[in-house]
Parts: structure tokens; sequence; C-alpha cells
């Protein structure tokens, strides 16, 4: 029984309910690479892993600003349940890859993500990731604001999708959630941000999310685009 309680709380701790939530999941490989659009080029022609691991979309997003470290990037899954995305995972292993794939970067990391809300692929994008610590508490409240902040941002005229993710099995790299603005390009990116000093509407919903969360850990911009999709 004690074992049983144990397991249980190892689950819930990881779990935070948030209400309507898509099906879905991802999964991430973080890496460092001497050339990235070198590893892409490798990925694109060597799809071998995207279709063993049974992946529906495959990607990269390679780090443009606020590195941990030179040549950051990662290459995404994406699955129709968390279900198929474990089983992707056990399936793979990156240590294990061709001689010719381990040449080309070193792992990090990986981990599995959840979305919370919808989040439309774009088949390539500009990316601003920030990972935030918010409260359980306070997650409702964020998502609803989330929500409406997104919306306030299309209404003013910029193609915009925000998502939100929360990790699975990220050890100490990935603890936090990851709140995921998508621009169609890096002009559209700083269009937001002219917009709000300019005194946009939502401006003042983007500063609720800010207080509705603990803290913002980390604040980078990413180049983004799909690389695989399963026939």
């Amino acid at each position: 029984m004690k074992f049983l309680q144990l397991t249980a709380i190892l689950i819930l701790s990881s779990f935070t309910i948030a209400q309507n939530v898509p099906q879905g999941a991802f999964s991430s490989l973080h890496v460092q690479t001497d050339d990235p659009q070198e590893y892409i080029d490798y990925l694109k022609e060597n799809t071998e892993a995207f279709e063993a691991i049974g992946s529906d979309m495959a990607g990269v997003c390679v780090t443009r600003t606020g590195n941990s470290y030179t040549g950051e990037m990662f290459v995404w899954n994406g699955f129709s349940s968390m279900a198929a995305a474990m089983k992707g995972g056990d399936s793979y292993d990156p240590a294990n890859a061709p001689r010719a794939l381990q040449k080309l970067r070193e792992v990090k990391y990986s981990t599995f993500w959840k979305p919370l809300k919808d989040f439309p692929i774009r088949p390539s994008s500009f990316e601003r990731l920030n990972r935030i610590k918010i409260a359980r508490e306070n997650l409702d409240e964020y998502m609803a604001t989330a929500m409406e902040f997104e919306k306030a941002v299309r209404a003013e005229g910029n193609d915009f999708n925000l998502g939100i993710f929360q990790p699975f099995g990220g050890g100490y790299s990935e603890q936090d959630y990851h709140v995921r603005g998508s621009h169609a390009n890096s002009e559209d990116a700083g269009d937001i941000i002219d917009r709000a000093y300019a005194g946009a509407a939502s401006t003042a919903l983007y500063l609720k999310l800010l207080s509705l969360a603990e803290e913002v850990v980390t604040d980078t911009y990413e180049s983004c685009q799909v690389i695989y999709t399963a026939e």
C-alpha cells in the first residue's frame, strides 16, 4: 500500500490539471552542434529514425538569442498521444545513432511534452520561448488569459500563435512550463514588441500573464521549421 501511495504521489507531482487540453504530445531531443544546417540537412535526407518511432511530424528549432551554449538546438517529434510519444521514445536510443549522425551533434537531454492548448504548427516560424514557473492554483487563470492575449494580438493584425507545454521526464533540464509565441518570421516577432511600446491594448493582457507567473526562468528566440511529415 505504501508503494502504491508513493507511486501516486510521484505521478501527480508532475501532473497539473488543466481544462480542455488538446490531444497529442511531443518529444524533444536537445543537442549541441558545430553546424546546425549540416545537421538539419542530414535529418531531412535520412528519415529512418522518424519512421522508426512512429512520428507524425518532426521539426527542428535553432536557438538564435539567449543561448545556454553555442550551437544550441533541438529536434521535436509530434504524436497523436502521450502513449505514442513515450512508446516512440523508448524505441530509439540517440546514443546508438549512425556514426555519421553522432559526429554532427552532441546529445544534451530529451523530454516529453503535453500541449495544454491548441498550437498550430507552421512550416517555418520565428518563436519566442519563455520557460516559466506557474503555481498550480494560477494555472487555469493563466491559461484563460493566454487565450485572451492570443486573440487580442491577432485582432491587432499580427499572425500570432501561443503555445503552453508541460514537461514530463525532463530531469533537471526541463522542469518549467514552455510558453511559446510563434510568428511567421522575425519581423513579425519584432512588430509585436513595437506595438506593445506604442500602447497596444493586448499589452495589458501580457502584463497580466507576467503577474500570474512566479518566475520567467529563460527568454530565447528560435528559428523553427518542419522537416518531416509521415505519409
